[in-house]
């Protein structure tokens, strides 16, 4: 039996195509290292906090803030752009969005990106194969991501952190800490 309030609350877990190219845009920047090996973006701890601040451009600009990044590199964050397809809920380690692991499932199913493991570490990594690479660069040629891609840049500059760090970065914020388990995120 279906109704308007089960149909919401699936509607939470279907990949979107804005979320999977937001995710592929995310995974390829931490994956790509100019002029050396490839790099994989550790984890999903990390991939879910990397993604709060790039969906959230007012709680990035905060923790830039708080880790002493100069004005001049923040003057071009837009701090009133939203690009919000649906909201990150508070969960036991931050923010996360409950439709992650469709997203992946899509992206690593369609063979954009890959699972790999972390040398020396337990765990997993993400990195885009050769059509996400692809993908993303055609992506990142749009102008309608531009501003992502702005953020993106910054996060790599100046966040390319452990999960765990970027954890503790974000549980500075009151807004997130103080939010209660499942509490949508603004």
């Amino acid at each position: 039996m279906t109704n308007g309030v089960n149909e919401g609350r699936r509607d939470r877990y279907r990949p979107t195509r804005e979320a999977e190219a937001r995710l592929l845009l995310l995974v390829d920047t931490f994956s790509r290292k100019s002029g050396g090996p490839l790099r994989v973006l550790e984890g999903r701890v990390k991939l879910a906090k990397l993604d709060f601040l790039l969906r959230y451009p007012h709680y990035l600009r905060r923790v830039l803030i708080d880790r002493g990044v100069a004005a001049a590199d923040l003057a071009v964050l837009d701090t009133d752009e939203a690009p919000l397809d649906t909201r990150m809920v508070r969960y036991r380690y931050g923010p996360w969005d409950p439709a992650y692991f469709a997203l992946l499932g899509s992206l690593i199913g369609r063979g954009l990106i890959e699972v790999v493991p972390l040398a020396g570490r337990n765990g997993f990594g993400y990195r885009t194969t050769p059509n996400g690479a692809e993908l993303a660069g055609q992506l990142k040629q749009d102008e309608s991501f531009e501003s992502m891609q702005v953020r993106l840049r910054l996060l790599r500059r100046h966040l390319d952190l452990s999960g765990g760090a970027l954890k503790n970065a974000i549980y500075e914020l009151p807004e997130v800490l103080d939010a209660t388990w499942h509490q949508e995120l603004t």
